[in-house]
């Protein structure tokens, strides 16, 4: 009985070592390999899908995915062998067959890549992927008809993608067809205004024709996306000597002639103004003041200018009167229409509308600004503007503004009013959740002297301009609603579109790890296919995949998907003006987050190798206004003599993926009828809205200002100052 009851034990043991653990250890294979791919073991996951593939001779999927993880290390003949096999087993796969030709298009083997192609084609003739392909491989044979007929189809089969308006621009231009190059670098910018590698062509093309004017407006215009481009910079300076208008003629700076709201807004009867806001205006990328060298300010109530530590009441400005800060020696002029100087200061100016609930300051536009915000745009706020001197830089410009306020301007410049309603109210619970977060604890920008920046940095808030109805009305019925994680307020983050699917913050260096800022793909849970191989991840992104921010209509496909084609030396100019590398050798993406974004790309050069990480060193070492967030792959295409030709980079989405993508609210709302509520949740799993109420403080006794009448004016009130006269303020507290 015993002998018996151990032969058992041990067929028992020698089952489970040789046949059920092997079954698991198959099963949990291309997991681990994929965790590996994931974590920017390439190698060692390129090596896993290959042993897989030999484990299981007739399943081309390990094969599939081993020549994606090659092709990230930049092995493009191994991962072409590796589709090869594949093709061995299964020859009528025409994804294969596609990328098998991009991997030899990519290596100068047009011949090899356009045999590829066309097979493809013969299987599904509507093939997006290799109808693009062929269209390139016959522009490198130099066979003009066939490149523009085949790019043409592309174009037809995604007609809203600005990636193939360029390209056929490129071959245009090969072709020395520059008329026809000029129209789809035009059609390329209508569908992606973002698209500075379409810009500069373009410029370069009006330039080409003596339509210098109209270069020297696309140059401009490529500062909008990257203010301190390099070649745009350059070309206008060397352009504005030859131009035939002056450039305020050319592109005239938005003016302010009247009041943008005629009428008094309802709504800011009906808001609640007991906490004050700080927010930087005209602040670059990294949230930091421009260099404002002199501002020019009116209003249609006439203002009130006053010190910010004294209180006391240094001028009173008549209606549509216009008044100047210069900024000099360290200090702050004030000037009247005429010239006349009304103090000297070193601290700061407090600057407020006479009618403070309904009126509204205007910064004019001054023309000889140096800080591009202001120099071509006027700009109009409500509160109060606070200016004062920043050492070495010029004047700093804050805004103090009611939070409910602040929100009418927040909400329409981070969504199109004319987004779906439950969408708006959605954002403006979220934005009111971050300003709160943000004035609680100084915000990053505590150093600086306000809570938040008016750029992408923090939250876009362009004042008064792009006020709404709509915008309005949603930031009313919110009112004092938060976003809150066991009573507490959460971190509220958004991004304008995530390609599709979401990204966690832990998986993002730099962003915590908060519960319910999770991972997932933007669909309802129903519709929502795995993405968890290489493979499945580069077909994913090279299409055209459903999700809620894919809103035709509505959201600029170019945000949803993009292309960008970098040539070679201008990745490697880039690059070096953060890292001095050399020549630049490889560009490698590593580390993935499960949603597939880059969390680390590894820069190797002739003079040292640099891993880079965080999701917005990665875009501003590529390019930020051209990388658009870090969902993508690269491409990296060679001459036949192996030199690097240019950098092909598909990509999805835009922002940094993480909370809620408002495209896809905007989809959840308009696409399937969901509340704000719903949408939040969707976003922030677990999280619940709370309801608060402003607090007013009581305000300490001020004492009465001392004013005096100048002699050359008694008609009209203003108050004369000594141009000696110096104040002393603290401009960096973090709150008003």
């Amino acid at each position: 009985m015993r002998k018996t009851i151990l032969r058992a034990l041990l067929f028992r043991t020698l089952h489970f070592t040789f046949c059920i653990l092997p079954l698991h250890s198959r099963a949990a294979a291309p997991s681990g390999a994929y965790r590996l791919y994931l974590d920017g073991n390439l190698s060692k996951a390129s090596a896993a899908y290959m042993e897989l593939a030999a484990a299981d001779p007739g399943n081309i999927t390990p094969l599939m995915d081993a020549a994606m993880v090659y092709k990230q290390l930049g092995r493009y003949a191994a991962g072409a062998g590796a589709l090869e096999k594949a093709l061995d087993i299964d020859p009528y796969q025409s994804d294969i067959l596609a990328e098998l030709g991009w991997l030899k298009f990519h290596q100068a083997d047009y011949e090899g890549a356009q045999i590829c192609f066309e097979r493809a084609l013969r299987i599904q003739p509507l093939h997006t992927r290799a109808t693009l392909g062929l269209g390139t491989v016959y522009s490198n044979l130099g066979d003009k008809e066939k490149t523009m007929e085949y790019l043409d189809r592309y174009r037809r089969l995604r007609p809203e993608f600005a990636g193939v308006d360029y390209i056929m621009a490129w071959n245009f231009m090969n072709f020395k067809m520059y008329r026809e190059a000029q129209e789809s670098l035009v059609e390329a910018l209508r569908k992606d205004a973002a698209f500075i590698e379409a810009r500069l062509p373009l410029a370069g093309i009006y330039a080409r024709e003596g339509k210098l004017n109209e270069a020297w407006n696309q140059y401009y215009r490529v500062l909008d996306y990257a203010p301190n481009h390099p070649i745009a910079s350059k070309m206008m300076r060397v352009l504005e000597g030859k131009l035939s208008k002056q450039p305020e003629e050319i592109r005239p700076p938005f003016r302010i002639v009247k009041p943008l709201k005629m009428e008094p807004v309802p709504v800011l009867d009906e808001l609640t103004g007991a906490v004050k806001v700080r927010v930087g205006i005209g602040t670059g990328n990294t949230g930091k003041q421009g260099r404002n060298n002199i501002f020019k300010f009116k209003s249609y109530e006439g203002l009130i200018v006053r010190g910010k530590a004294s209180g006391k009441v240094y001028a009173s400005i008549p209606a549509d009167e216009a008044w100047t800060a210069v900024y000099e020696d360290g200090k702050i002029s004030l000037k009247d229409p005429k010239g006349t100087v009304y103090g000297n200061f070193t601290g700061a100016l407090l600057i407020r509308s006479a009618n403070l609930k309904h009126g509204t300051v205007i910064f004019e536009n001054p023309g000889k600004s140096k800080n591009p915000y202001f120099r071509y745009s006027d700009r109009e706020y409500r509160g109060i503007m606070e200016i004062y001197p920043i050492a070495g830089r010029g004047m700093g410009v804050v805004n103090v503004v009611d939070m409910e306020v602040y929100l009418l301007g927040v909400v329409p410049s981070e969504m199109s009013s004319q987004w779906p309603y439950e969408s708006l109210k959605a954002q403006a619970v979220l934005a009111r959740t971050q300003a709160i977060i943000r004035r609680a604890h100084g915000g990053t920008h505590k150093a600086d002297g306000y809570h938040m920046c008016d750029g992408q940095h923090c939250q876009a808030y362009k004042g008064v301009m792009t006020e709404a109805n709509t915008t309005d009305r949603a930031v009313l019925e919110t009112e004092g609603e938060l976003l809150t994680y066991h009573a507490k307020p959460a971190y509220t983050f958004y991004h304008s579109n995530c390609g599709g699917y979401i990204q966690a913050s832990g998986e993002v260096g730099g962003w915590g790890d908060s519960p319910y800022l999770t991972t997932h793909q933007d669909l309802p849970d129903d519709m929502a296919k795995p993405i968890d191989t290489p493979w499945k991840f580069h077909q994913w992104i090279t299409g055209n995949p459903p999700a809620n921010c894919n809103y035709p209509g509505r959201v600029r496909a170019s945000e949803f998907r993009w292309l960008r084609i970098i040539r070679h030396k201008d990745m490697e100019f880039r690059i070096n003006r953060d890292y001095n590398i050399g020549t630049l050798l490889d560009l490698i993406p590593l580390k993935r987050s499960p949603s597939g974004n880059v969390n680390s790309i590894r820069i190797v050069g002739a003079k040292k190798t640099v891993t880079v990480e965080r999701e917005h060193l990665i875009r501003n070492i590529l390019g930020f206004s051209s990388i658009k967030s870090t969902l993508f792959f690269i491409e990296v295409n060679r001459f036949k003599s192996g030199k690097i030709r240019n950098y092909w980079i598909y990509g999805g989405g835009w922002g940094h993926g993480i909370g809620m993508c408002q495209s896809g609210a905007a989809g959840m709302a308009g696409k399937y009828g969901k509340n704000y509520r719903e949408i939040i949740e969707f976003y922030f799993p677990d999280t619940r809205i709370k309801k608060i109420r402003y607090v007013k403080k009581k305000p300490a006794a001020a004492p009465k200002p001392k004013t005096r009448q100048p002699a050359e004016s008694s008609a009209v009130q203003r108050s004369a100052i000594p141009t000696s006269v110096s104040q002393t303020s603290t401009t960096t507290a973090a709150g008003q």
